[in-house]
């Protein structure tokens, strides 16, 4: 898969599209509600209200969104408004003056337009909450993060957001395990359509002597090639160094693969595994 993002204030990229195919990867759009540019700690945003995308007023820029991808006549997956059981977005519900069963109803209401226009033929839905321990408390149930979904008539598959990264409030344990495992028991419980990890990383934690990426790194290996995870397939690292807002105060991780020599090769020594059931190019 190749990722990459747009906004609402956005047309739809057919070289995005056509370049991702030139190399034999999937487009894997992330799509935003919400000016593309628009700060991460942008909550607040009247114009992108999940309300007015409900009632119409968007319907011009989709419709010709769905017509252009059906034009171009190429397959990609769209991840819609992704971390949607959080507080951090203008398409969550409980900011933005959103309420409860809005984004289930504005996702419905986006793939009835592609249907209406033809394009659902050539696009994967892309349902992705983030890690449930990252969430305000309220949002961290099962019965919540159902709430939200679309159901499986307007889903082709489910995602989840996980990183390794420092943050007292959600303390993990160092392994796939305390990233991803009570998310992907929601998501299980909640449907069976297959999984991918849409947006994976790990960040430099540990001491010099107990480097925590390369293992964690060693752990995602490991567990993907187990035969119960055959239902997650892909993945997606985002390969960036980018700044977060945690508890009000500014969070840079360095997410890339190439962080350390140490950390590349684990990632190396995992793509080159042929006991994960993935088709995985190496790096140079």
């Amino acid at each position: 898969m190749a990722g990459y993002f747009q906004g609402w204030d956005q047309d739809f990229d057919p070289n995005a599209v056509t370049r991702a195919w030139a190399k034999g990867d999937l487009p894997f759009l992330t799509w935003e509600s919400r000016p593309l540019k628009a700060a991460n700690d942008q909550v607040v945003d009247p114009d992108y209200e999940l309300g007015k995308i409900i009632d119409g007023e968007f319907d011009a820029y989709l419709t010709k969104y769905a017509q252009d991808i059906k034009t171009t006549g190429l397959p990609l997956a769209i991840r819609l408004d992704h971390e949607m059981n959080g507080n951090w977005y203008p398409w969550d519900e409980g900011v933005n003056n959103n309420t409860p069963g809005q984004y289930r109803e504005m996702w419905r209401h986006v793939h009835d337009v592609f249907e209406r226009e033809g394009a659902n033929d050539l696009v994967a839905w892309v349902w992705a909450p983030t890690r449930v321990e990252g969430v305000p408390t309220k949002n961290r149930t099962l019965e919540y993060t159902a709430s939200l979904y679309p159901g499986d008539d307007y889903v082709d598959w489910v995602g989840m957001t996980g990183y390794l990264r420092s943050n007292a409030e959600t303390p993990q344990t160092g392994d796939f395990d305390g990233t991803f495992g009570k998310t992907l028991g929601y998501l299980r419980a909640i449907t069976d359509k297959p999984i991918v990890l849409a947006e994976i990383g790990a960040a430099e934690l540990g001491t010099t002597k107990a480097a925590q990426k390369p293992r964690w790194i060693d752990s995602l290996f490991d567990t993907l090639a187990d035969p119960t995870n055959d239902d997650i397939v892909g993945f997606a690292w985002f390969n960036l160094t980018a700044t977060t807002v945690a508890s009000g105060s500014y969070l840079t991780n360095d997410w890339r693969i190439v962080s350390r020599q140490d950390s590349i090769t684990a990632f190396r020594e995992g793509i080159a595994r042929r006991d994960t059931g993935f088709d995985l190019r190496t790096l140079p």
